[in-house]
């Protein structure tokens, strides 16, 4: 069941990417052709934890499915950053290959920006006790990512789209640095609502205002599936957004005998911009869907992960979460 997954997924901190890894000259150039649109055009690096380059760990696209695209492939062979694949001293933890912003081209709090990600995740991609986020938004306080944002994730093959709540806390880890823990709603997207999310290309709209009084609004091909209003920001000075397979707790389900499968992920159409007209055609259509308020469509179970600060010594920080349900017909509280 997917509720036995929930307490795992947003406990992935990040602390390290403003040493991030410029891209190569003709692999920037290629990004820049064949993926990156608007502000997000010749503006990314990749993340210092990615898996080590290899042959064919890339290909970028003219057409695949028509649409350019990059590919990106892992294999459960491909050994990334300490950080990942040894975290918590459990090996074959997590990987992955992400391109991000630079911290001067993050957004500064108090902005509203618009994001698009086109996604084509084949048929037979399998995420089976464990999960593959395609992107996703960090928090950062200073020049430091403190706490994990807004994702959208394939968590045990149930698609998967995370906000921040609005109540969150403050804490220390084993080693005495000072974390944000926010309560996180994790809603379970019905797969087939309106269109599959396989086998296709699919095109993911955001629009947020990163401001105490805030807000964000998620459309997966032309459809509204989730509007939140609240607190967005939480004291951070900045959000950093990036995109790219990152699979974790891979363990749970090695460690249930199960093999973890090579992926290939293709994106197309990726980009951040100060207005939705720079990055789709038809937003009037998108913003007409607003109505002011917290809605859900087609989401088939929404749960409330809240985050306590337990014992500091913890090994697994699953042991401090807790959870409870919220009805999917109801909108979500705004806070």
């Amino acid at each position: 069941m997917f509720k036995i997954f929930l307490v795992f997924i947003f406990t992935i901190l990040f602390f390290n990417f403003a040493h991030a890894q410029k891209i190569p000259k003709q692999e920037r150039k290629d990004f820049d052709y064949f993926v990156l649109k608007d502000q997000s055009d010749k503006n990314m690096v990749y993340n210092e934890r990615n898996v080590p380059k290899r042959k064919n760990l890339l290909k970028f696209h003219e057409n695949y499915e028509g649409e350019k695209a990059v590919e990106i492939n892992l294999s459960y062979k491909d050994v990334g950053d300490e950080m990942d694949w040894l975290r918590w001293n459990q090996p074959g933890f997590a990987q992955r290959f992400q391109i991000g912003e630079p911290l001067k081209k993050t957004t500064k709090a108090g902005k509203e920006k618009w994001y698009r990600v086109g996604i084509f995740i084949p048929g037979k991609t399998n995420t089976e006790k464990h999960t593959i986020s395609f992107f996703d938004f960090k928090m950062i306080y200073g020049k430091t990512e403190m706490s994990v944002g807004p994702a959208f994730t394939l968590v045990n093959n149930e698609f998967t789209f995370f906000v921040n709540g609005s109540q969150y806390i403050t804490y220390e880890d084993r080693e005495g640095v000072e974390l944000y823990g926010f309560e996180h709603y994790a809603i379970v997207l019905d797969s087939i609502y309106k269109g599959k999310h396989k086998g296709k290309w699919i095109n993911i709209l955001i629009n947020a205002k990163w401001h105490t009084d805030g807000f964000i609004h998620m459309w997966i091909d032309d459809e509204l599936r989730v509007s939140y209003y609240g607190d967005m920001i939480a004291g951070a000075d900045r959000i950093r957004f990036k995109f790219g397979p990152y699979r974790h707790h891979m363990t749970q389900a090695t460690d249930a005998g199960l093999n973890i499968e090579d992926i290939k992920i293709y994106y197309s159409n990726v980009g951040k911009s100060d207005k939705c007209e720079n990055l789709w055609s038809g937003c009037d259509y998108l913003t007409d869907q607003i109505i002011k308020k917290s809605q859900l469509n087609g989401v088939r179970d929404v749960n409330l992960t809240q985050i306590d600060k337990g014992d500091n010594n913890q090994i697994k920080p699953e042991n401090v979460f807790f959870k409870f349900e919220i009805n999917p017909q109801d909108p979500l509280p705004s806070m």
